[in-house]
């Protein structure tokens, strides 16, 4: 086995819990603040946020999903199936962050900090309501992946 069972286990969890959490916080935090926003302050807060947010929370995705992987690997039954379900959880956000939400995203890097991109209020409300349905199923994955550990 390359990675022992309860290494791997704790890894898909940690990194599942901050995947999981940084999307939440996200959701919980600043979808509420940007809803309230005027245009002009949202466009610079948004794209700012961004800023961190994109590189990060994929690359804790997938060490997740990766440690996860390894973790069904060397587990039978409910255990395994838990982390494969886990993992097409973390996988359809992923898939669906970058097809759906990227484009949006791309509408405020694209431009100079500041500047409001055409159709940025239906973008908003698109925007706002993907990472409502991206978070339930970040919270879904988490809970998949601590049940296979528990």
């Amino acid at each position: 086995m390359l990675i022992p069972l309860d290494v791997s286990g704790w890894l898909m969890a940690l990194f599942g819990g901050l995947f999981s959490g940084a999307i939440f916080i996200v959701a919980v935090e600043r979808v509420h603040l940007w809803r309230r926003m005027p245009t002009e302050q949202y466009v610079v807060d948004f794209r700012r946020s961004l800023y961190r947010l994109d590189p990060l929370v994929p690359i804790l995705g997938v060490l997740s999903a990766v440690a996860a992987v390894f973790f069904a690997l060397g587990s039978e039954g409910r255990p395994a199936m838990l982390a494969w379900i886990g993992v097409a959880l973390i996988s359809l956000v992923m898939v669906a962050s970058v097809t759906l939400a990227e484009p949006m995203n791309s509408k405020f890097r694209r431009l100079p900090e500041g500047q409001i991109p055409e159709g940025v209020e239906r973008t908003r409300i698109n925007w706002r309501r993907f990472h409502i349905a991206r978070t339930v199923v970040a919270l879904a994955a988490l809970a998949c992946l601590t049940a296979a550990v528990a």
